[in-house]
């Protein structure tokens, strides 16, 4: 069983998503595990149907997309706290993830098995609903990122970031941010000087 506090903190995250019954939250709180991370460890690999869905209590996740340019692949997301972590595309349809997941050391997260998942989205209408609205935000913010990669200068992107992840920083190492932000290994350091 997981703690009441993190248990709340992942409710109040959902009631941001989609109003939530008593019935629903019951049926929820026993469902929840807590996974928790000393080190950095690979959590999905590519190949590998996730088979369940993440919530970030605390700390930080990071999306890695295989590339033959680089031996350790691409951050292509970051998943930061009071996100629900899945592989893009992939998880919904139970299909092998194309993506690689690492959690970070010190990150604590509450895990959902995906056929609980599937469950509770077949009886409660905020099941699904929570599912819809979680896929378009998360549709959402990765069209953003796109635009920004191509729209603003590396200073510019890496000042954003700064300003709203300031504790990736504390977290992630400097080439997964820079690989985020479109920026090379050794240049981010010279863009957070400025800052």
């Amino acid at each position: 069983m997981v703690s009441k506090e993190y248990f709340g903190q992942l409710l109040r995250v959902l009631e941001r998503l989609c109003q939530v019954s008593a019935e629903f939250e019951n049926r929820l709180e026993p469902l929840i595990r807590l996974r928790q991370f000393a080190g950095p460890k690979n959590i999905l690999r590519a190949g590998e149907v996730q088979q369940q869905i993440w919530f970030v209590a605390g700390g930080l996740v990071r999306e890695v997309s295989l590339s033959p340019d680089t031996v350790s692949g691409r951050t292509s997301w970051f998943w930061y706290e009071g996100d629900f972590v899945f592989a893009h595309p992939g998880f919904f349809a139970g299909l092998p993830s194309l993506v690689e997941m690492e959690a970070y050391g010190g990150t604590v997260l509450l895990e959902l098995p995906r056929m609980d998942l599937a469950v509770l989205m077949q009886d409660f209408e905020e099941g699904s609903l929570f599912t819809a609205t979680l896929r378009y935000r998360n549709e959402a913010e990765r069209s953003a990122h796109m635009a920004d990669l191509i729209n603003l200068r590396h200073a510019e992107m890496v000042r954003r970031f700064r300003r709203d992840h300031k504790s990736a920083f504390l977290m992630a190492r400097a080439k997964d941010i820079a690989s985020f932000l479109g920026i090379k290994d050794n240049g981010i350091h010279r863009f957070l000087k400025g800052l």
